[in-house]
């Protein structure tokens, strides 16, 4: 692909197994997500887990994919090497918190963009912003060089503090701080996030509890004898909707891929329509970059996402169909 982003995921993997559906599908795009980090951080009802993160890299067997002719994918020991642990516990940054993944998001950022073309990192925020709250209170010139797409919602409530320590610090710290948040609180009054998995085409292998036995069962590898089963006979369904598809975090990174994929949206502008949603800057003369759901009903906005929910379904599909190729 010729269009590539710098991208960094904090994840609460090791709650509802949500995050580890997003992680596995994020995982067939790193042609176009050059992945610079996973921290393993806290989040509503999770035990951080960063051995679950390597588990799950393992089980998707980039490496067989890379073996089918897909070899612009990520390498597994180039991922394996990018997940470090964050907090355990949500907390308001401050002094003597720091932690590996906060210190590894400060320093992915101040480096040089490995194509030297000044690209930004995309930091996903998949759970509590714990960590990249830290990291802005360690380091606060990443703040600059960032662009900051946060699943809110109940990852804010886990952790209000540090969700308020970044939306406080734009009145004086980093006022043009980019920042796509979300599900702005209250909680499920708006969580456009909720349309990739609500709503849109439910219609046969579309529908969020049949398209895991249609589409990924029975797909993947045993990493050549490393697990006893393939990656799609394990895949595992949502705590709730119960076993369902849920992907709650996906739109995050559909966000980056709509453009180049589906030549929808632009990633400089969130007011445009795009797989990952569809939002409004509700302070534009304080905050010129902080963009929030729309000024709408839940249905609405999550309409932004699952209007297109075959589009990105179906390219997913797609990829999964890569583990069946013959060369």
């Amino acid at each position: 692909m010729s269009t590539t982003y710098r991208v960094l995921v904090s994840t609460d993997l090791g709650g509802d197994p949500d995050d580890i559906q997003s992680l596995v599908h994020l995982l067939q795009y790193t042609d176009i997500l050059k992945i610079e980090g996973f921290i393993s951080s806290p989040g509503p009802g999770a035990i951080p887990s960063v051995a679950g993160i390597r588990e799950w890299i393992q089980r998707t067997d980039v490496d067989f994919l890379r073996s089918r002719n897909h070899e612009n994918l990520m390498g597994e020991k180039e991922l394996l090497a990018m997940a470090k642990q964050g907090a355990f516990v949500a907390s308001i940054p401050g002094e003597g918190k720091s932690t590996e993944g906060s210190q590894w998001i400060v320093e992915r950022t101040m480096a040089e963009d490995p194509l030297k073309l000044g690209r930004p990192l995309w930091l996903l925020g998949w759970g509590s912003m714990t960590d990249i709250a830290q990291a802005l209170y360690d380091e606060p010139a990443i703040a600059d060089k960032i662009r900051l797409y946060y699943i809110s919602s109940n990852n804010t409530v886990n952790d209000q503090a540090s969700r308020d320590y970044v939306y406080n610090g734009m009145k004086d710290k980093w006022p043009n701080l980019w920042w796509i948040e979300n599900g702005i609180l209250s909680a499920n009054s708006r969580d456009t996030f909720r349309g990739y998995y609500q709503g849109g085409n439910q219609e046969g292998e579309w529908n969020t509890f049949q398209f895991i036995n249609s589409n990924i069962r029975g797909r993947g590898t045993n990493h050549s004898g490393l697990f006893s089963e393939k990656m799609g006979d394990v895949f595992p369904v949502a705590n709730w909707p119960k076993n369902s598809l849920k992907e709650g975090d996906s739109p995050s990174f559909l966000y980056l891929l709509s453009p180049v994929l589906a030549q929808l949206g632009n990633v400089d502008d969130p007011g445009l329509e795009n797989w990952g949603g569809q939002f409004y800057r509700p302070e534009p003369d304080l905050y010129p970059n902080y963009y929030t759901d729309l000024n709408a009903t839940a249905q609405e906005c999550q309409a932004t996402i699952n209007k297109w929910r075959v589009n990105y379904l179906g390219h997913w599909k797609s990829r999964l169909a890569w583990y069946d190729d013959i060369i």
